[in-house]
C-alpha cells in the first residue's frame, strides 16, 4: 500500500488531522479531513483506507465497504484492509461474505488474533460452532486479552462435539483467566442486611425490556408473594413503558447500566439482598466478572443458565428432572436444584397473532419449519433435516431468522443443504421481522423442527402458542433438553422423540401421513386453551416452588 508520507504534503496534512480526529473520537472532523484527502488523491490506497475506517466508525458502513473495495482493486489491500472489510460485512449481517474477507486477512497475517476472533464470530453466526471454536483457540494463543476465552466459554454448550467434560473445562478456564485479569479472589460481601420480616430477592438481567424473551421471568415475578418476599430488579436495560403489569408498587427497580461490576456488587450488598438470582449467564459477557466473587449471601443461576458457569460466585443453578439427568452434578460447579415442574414454566403477557389452520389443510402439501436463530442450525441439524427432506420429498422446510435477510447468507445455507441432497424448491427462506410479523411465519408451518444440541427456548414456547407442535428429542446435555422441559407438562408428549433417529423417523411419518391434517387441525385450534390450563403455563405454581427453594437456601 502506498504510504501516507509518500503523497503530497497538503494531503498528508489532511490525513494527519483526520487520523488524530479519528483517534480522539471526533468523527465528523475526521470525515471532513479524510474526505478532502481522498478527493485529492483518489488512487492512493492508504488515504482511501483511512477514509474508509472513519466512515465505518461513523456508521456509514456501505460507504466504507465501497472504499475498501476500491483499495482492493488498486492492489493496496493489507491484512488490515481485509479484516476491516470483514468487520464491515459482519456489521450489516453479511456473514457468509465476511468469511472470505477474514480468511484473506489471516493468509496475510496468520498470527493476527483479531482476524481469528472475528472469523469465529461470523462462523458462529452461521451455525459453524466447532469451526468457530478452533479460531477462538488460535486467537487466544496470540493475545493477552480474555475476549477469545470468554467467547469460547459462551459458545461451547452449543458445540455438537463438546462433551460435558469439555464444557466444564472451558468454563473453568474462562473463570480462571477472568480472575487473573481482574485480580480478584472469591469472597462473600461484607455488608449484611438488617434483620427484617421479608426475604430480599434480587434479579439481575440485561433483558427485562424483552417481554417475549422473558416469559417465565415475568410470570414468576407477577406471582411472587409480597407478604413474604421483597423484590428487587437490577436491570441493565430500561424497563418497558408503561411498567410491566407483573410489577407491584413496592417492588424496587434499580437501573444499573451505568455501574461497573464492582459498583454493582457494592449496590447489591448495601441493599442487603438475601438471595441474588442471575438471569443472564453468558448472554451478557460484560457482567461475568460480577460473579467472580459472590455478590450476595446466596447466589443462584436460573432461566438462562443451561451449563456450568465455572464461576466461583455462583452457589446454585435451578433446573428440573427433564434437563438435569442423574449423574449430571459431576459436570457443574454449582449445586443443582430441581423444580417439580418445568424450570421454564411460562405465560404470554404480550400481543400475539391469532392461530390459523395448518397450511397442509389450507393449501395442501406439508411444511416443516424453524424460527430458531441461525447459530443453532449446526451441521448436525442440517444432516437431520436433509434426511427428513430426502425421505419426504414432497415436504417443504420454512426457515426464518435475522441472518437470512441476506441473499448471500441464504445462498450459503442453500449450498449446505444441497450438499445433503435437499432441492432448492423444498426451501422457503425468510429474514427477520418485527415480532408480531415474525410470529406470523407460524401460519405457514405445520410442524416445527427443534435444533440441537442447543434447543429452542423462546421459539419452542412461541411455536406451540401459535398452534404449531414442536418435534424434539432429549439430547446429551441440558441445552439439548430444554424443549423437553417445556413440553413435558403439555399434551404434546408424542412430539418428544427418544433420539435423533426417532426425531427423523417421526418427521418423515408426519409428512407422509395423508390424514395428518385431520389430526393437526383440531390440535392447532385448541392449542392455546389447552396450554393455558396446563402445568406448562402455571406460573403461579412456578412462583410457589421457587419461593420454597429461596426459603430453603436463603
Amino acid at each position: 500500500m502506498q504510504p501516507v508520507n509518500a503523497i503530497p504534503p497538503e494531503v498528508r496534512g489532511l490525513c494527519q488531522k483526520g487520523a488524530s480526529a479519528l483517534q480522539a473520537g471526533r468523527l465528523q472532523a475526521a470525515l471532513k479531513h479524510l474526505s478532502a484527502a481522498a478527493q485529492k488523491t483518489p488512487e492512493a490506497p492508504g488515504v482511501l483506507q483511512l477514509f474508509a475506517d472513519a466512515c465505518h466508525r461513523a456508521g456509514e458502513v456501505m460507504t466504507a465497504l465501497r472504499l475498501y473495495d476500491r483499495v482492493i482493486q488498486l492492489g493496496g489491500a493489507t491484512a488490515s484492509t481485509w479484516r476491516a472489510t470483514g468487520n464491515a460485512l459482519s456489521d450489516v449481517g453479511e456473514y457468509a461474505q465476511a468469511i472470505g474477507a477474514f480468511e484473506r486477512a489471516i493468509t496475510l497475517a496468520p498470527e493476527d488474533a483479531e482476524s481469528h476472533q472475528h472469523l469465529s464470530r461470523v462462523l458462529y453466526r452461521l451455525g459453524e460452532i466447532d469451526r468457530a471454536m478452533v479460531e477462538l483457540e488460535v486467537a487466544g494463543r496470540h493475545t493477552d486479552s480474555t475476549a477469545p476465552w470468554v467467547s469460547l466459554a459462551t459458545v461451547v454448550p452449543g458445540s455438537p462435539t463438546a462433551s460435558p467434560e469439555r464444557i466444564l473445562e472451558v468454563r473453568r478456564d474462562c473463570a480462571r483467566r477472568l480472575m487473573q485479569a481482574e485480580r480478584r479472589l472469591p469472597a462473600r460481601p461484607e455488608v449484611r442486611r438488617d434483620a427484617g420480616p421479608l426475604l430480599r430477592i434480587g434479579y439481575v438481567s440485561s433483558w427485562f425490556h424483552a417481554a417475549n424473551y422473558m416469559k417465565p421471568v415475568w410470570g414468576l415475578i407477577r406471582h411472587h408473594d409480597r407478604s413474604a418476599f421483597e423484590i428487587h430488579l437490577f436491570s441493565d436495560s430500561p424497563l418497558p413503558e408503561p411498567a410491566p403489569a407483573a410489577l407491584c408498587p413496592e417492588d424496587r427497580v434499580h437501573l444499573t447500566k451505568h455501574l461497573d461490576n464492582r459498583q454493582l456488587a457494592r449496590r447489591i450488598a448495601t441493599l442487603g439482598i438475601d438471595v441474588l438470582v442471575d438471569l443472564n449467564a453468558y448472554s451478557t459477557p460484560a457482567r461475568l466478572p460480577l460473579w467472580l466473587a459472590p455478590p450476595a449471601p446466596v447466589t443462584v443461576g436460573w432461566f438462562n443458565g443451561f451449563a456450568p458457569s465455572g464461576l466461583p460466585g455462583f452457589d446454585h443453578l435451578v433446573g428440573d428432572d427433564a434437563v438435569i439427568h442423574q449423574g449430571d452434578e459431576a459436570w457443574f460447579t454449582e449445586t443443582l436444584l430441581r423444580l417439580p415442574l418445568s424450570y421454564l414454566t411460562w405465560e404470554v403477557p404480550h400481543p400475539v397473532p391469532p392461530v390459523r389452520p395448518p397450511p397442509c389443510v389450507r393449501e395442501g402439501g406439508f411444511t416443516f419449519g424453524s424460527l430458531v436463530s441461525q447459530y443453532k442450525i449446526t451441521p448436525g441439524v442440517l444432516d437431520a433435516w436433509g434426511r427428513i427432506l430426502r425421505d419426504a420429498p414432497t415436504a417443504r422446510l420454512l426457515l426464518a431468522n435475522a441472518s437470512l435477510k441476506s441473499p448471500h447468507n441464504q445462498a450459503w445455507l442453500k449450498e449446505r443443504l444441497a450438499e445433503r441432497s435437499v432441492r432448492e424448491e423444498q426451501l422457503i427462506l425468510r429474514g427477520g421481522a418485527e415480532h408480531l410479523d415474525y410470529l406470523r411465519n407460524y401460519d405457514d408451518i405445520d410442524v416445527a423442527l427443534d435444533a440441537f444440541p442447543y434447543n429452542g427456548g423462546t421459539t419452542t414456547m412461541e411455536a406451540v402458542w401459535q398452534g404449531v407442535p414442536v418435534l424434539t428429542f432429549s439430547g446429551d446435555r441440558w441445552a439439548s433438553r430444554t424443549s423437553c422441559s417445556i413440553l413435558r407438562d403439555t399434551h404434546l408428549g408424542e412430539f418428544v422423540a427418544a433420539d435423533v433417529d426417532g426425531y427423523v423417523a417421526k418427521a418423515i411419518a408426519l409428512a407422509s401421513d395423508p390424514a395428518v391434517g385431520e389430526c393437526l387441525l383440531p390440535m392447532r385450534m385448541q392449542m392455546r386453551e389447552r396450554l393455558a390450563t396446563s402445568r406448562a403455563c402455571d406460573t403461579a405454581e412456578l412462583a410457589r416452588e421457587m419461593e420454597v427453594l429461596y426459603r430453603r437456601i436463603g
